[in-house]
């Protein structure tokens, strides 16, 4: 409980270490109507409470139906258009909040629906690389020219699923399935500690796997983010950020222009073979380590539903500016 009530609270230091609020970055985007023009940060609408009587919520915790997901527009500019989860305090060496998984197995999974046309990166050479950086980027926990990193992207349509060990080398796997064809889809990315082990999973089919490398590959309690970034790289490396290339190195590591709900990161390994897709939102297990219904559906706090353990920031803007508030979802109430 003290970690949880630590991090629910670290809003303010995320906010801090991105410069304050997302900044306006040009006059197409000031003039937009759901946008403050002095501070960027598109205005928080008026929300029911997060105690409000919700008829969606089933007995365990679940629901039954989506009303909002995030929709992203691909800017890769200025640290805006994507989301920020921390996970990691650089002030010191305390341990990061449970988003921050890699020690241990690992699952992370969640709903894309995006078009090829809007995510242009080619195929992605797998193998023993680092290449899952070129895809159009999904899930990005990189450390700029360090070890212990992973990230999800998209090439040629397809999902691709990288990371790095402590030392230990690199790996990229590719599934096979092109998702880019404006439907939702569900995707599963898995780890093993003992061994580095790497799934795909599309639609709940196995679409890749193979032998990664070994070791822990959580944030850190002691990283130091390198000085690539005009300096060091405090408000990009300790983040785990959504829809975007977390660092802005440029064109040649495109972001996800496309849509994305229900993100769940789980401590176990929540897959062996085939299944069939939940047809619901998932509810809070114990192998829960944060849950992302984005159910918020206005203003700029991601709420981890897992206890607000692992809250994180929209950082909004570009022209158009993203990410923004969607009702297209995967599981559309009556």
């Amino acid at each position: 409980m003290r970690r949880a009530l630590r991090w629910a609270g670290c809003l303010s230091w995320v906010l801090a270490s991105c410069g304050g609020p997302a900044p306006a970055v040009d006059a197409a985007r000031a003039d937009a109507s759901a946008t403050d023009a002095d501070t960027g940060v598109s205005p928080a609408e008026d929300a029911a409470p997060l105690d409000a009587p919700d008829d969606r919520v089933v007995p365990d915790g679940s629901l039954r139906c989506s009303r909002s997901a995030l929709r992203f527009r691909g800017s890769g500019v200025g640290d805006i258009d994507r989301v920020k989860i921390p996970v990691d305090d650089p002030t010191n060496n305390a341990p990061g909040p449970p988003a921050d998984v890699g020690a241990t197995d690992f699952t992370i999974e969640f709903w894309l629906k995006g078009a090829a046309a809007d995510n242009r990166a080619g195929a992605i050479r797998c193998g023993d690389n680092v290449d899952w950086i070129r895809g159009n980027i999904v899930i990005d926990r990189d450390r700029f020219s360090q070890d212990r990193k992973f990230g999800v992207s998209l090439g040629a349509g397809r999902v691709v699923w990288g990371v790095s060990g402590d030392r230990t080398g690199d790996r990229t796997v590719c599934a096979s399935a092109v998702v880019l064809d404006d439907r939702w889809h569900h995707v599963a990315v898995q780890r093993r500690r003992r061994d580095g082990y790497l799934w795909i999973f599309v639609d709940g089919r196995l679409e890749a796997e193979g032998d990664g490398p070994d070791g822990d590959v959580s944030y850190p309690d002691d990283g130091v983010p390198g000085n690539h970034c005009g300096g060091p790289c405090l408000s990009s490396d300790p983040f785990l950020v959504l829809g975007a290339e977390k660092h802005d190195a440029g064109r040649e590591y495109p972001s996800f222009n496309g849509s994305i709900d229900e993100l769940r990161i789980s401590r176990t390994l929540r897959y062996a073979t085939t299944f069939t897709v939940a047809a619901e939102p998932w509810a809070v297990d114990s192998d829960t380590a944060a849950l992302y219904r984005f159910e918020e559906a206005s203003g700029d706090a991601i709420v981890d539903s897992a206890g607000n353990a692992s809250p994180g920031v929209r950082r909004y803007g570009g022209n158009p500016p993203g990410p923004d508030w969607s009702t297209d979802t995967p599981f559309r109430c009556p």
